[in-house]
């Protein structure tokens, strides 16, 4: 099966076409599978676009849920937008889908029935393995208040997933939490710093110095481009 693996599209829709056209990606080849790892929404202004081509042919995505699945669906069932809502870019999407929910009914379950951004919230999974590959939003889940290795992570509760999916990969790269033998996919969090990271006299987490390409090493691969500054999406090609 050949993945082409992305991370964090955050309503650029236009940026995500173009940048799996651009690695070959063919949605009627049964060997292509596109993996998102998390953060679908939020910060573009695009995600009627992305529903649809999502539901277009859902058989051909997995979803791994992120940070702003969580927001969302907060937002959703507590039916009530906050200044965190705001800023995250968590009410524009539903602003963007459905503009007269300002002077409608204020029911956002309703909303996203109607426009199916619940139904690709509900695609949304933990984590996504292969035999060489895991695929996740933030990280897995570590043993708590402790930066350690917990080798009993599938089992995680839903909390221990939901503060997984915020976990920054640069402190994982810094602590050196790995699985044994495979390789952790992730994103959430801007290639740019971990480039910055490893090569502090090279590149800057952000201006022209930048570096946003994926960030690969034999234990971790990092995909955020961090598309509403850089207008990137990055989409690697694996083949497991």
């Amino acid at each position: 099966m050949k993945y082409f693996v992305c991370s964090d599209i955050h309503g650029f829709y236009d940026e995500w076409i173009s940048a799996l056209n651009k690695q070959g990606f063919d949605i009627n080849n049964p060997e292509h599978k596109i993996i998102v790892c998390g953060d679908l929404f939020d910060r573009g202004n695009q995600p009627k676009e992305i529903i649809n081509f999502v539901l277009s042919k859902k058989d051909k995505f997995i979803i791994i849920r992120g940070n702003h699945e969580d927001l969302m669906q907060e937002m959703i069932d507590r039916n009530k937008n906050t200044t965190g809502d705001i800023s995250n870019g968590t009410t524009q999407t539903i602003i963007d889908l459905c503009p007269e929910w300002l002077i409608s009914e204020f029911d956002l379950s309703k909303i996203a029935k109607e426009t199916k951004l619940q139904e690709v919230i509900d695609l949304s999974i933990d984590y996504y393995e292969t035999k060489h590959y895991i695929f996740v939003h933030g990280w897995i889940p570590i043993i708590e208040n402790c930066y350690l290795y917990d080798e009993d992570w599938r089992n995680a509760t839903k909390e221990r997933w939901e503060k997984a999916r915020w976990q920054n990969p640069v402190e994982m790269y810094r602590y050196g939490i790995y699985e044994p033998n495979k390789t952790i996919v992730c994103g959430h969090w801007h290639c740019s710093a971990l480039w910055a990271e490893k090569y502090p006299s090279k590149y800057t987490e952000f201006g022209y110095k930048a570096n946003f390409d994926p960030f690969i090493t034999k234990q971790m691969i990092a995909i955020d481009a961090c598309t509403a500054y850089s207008k990137k999406v990055n989409v690697l090609v694996l083949e497991d």
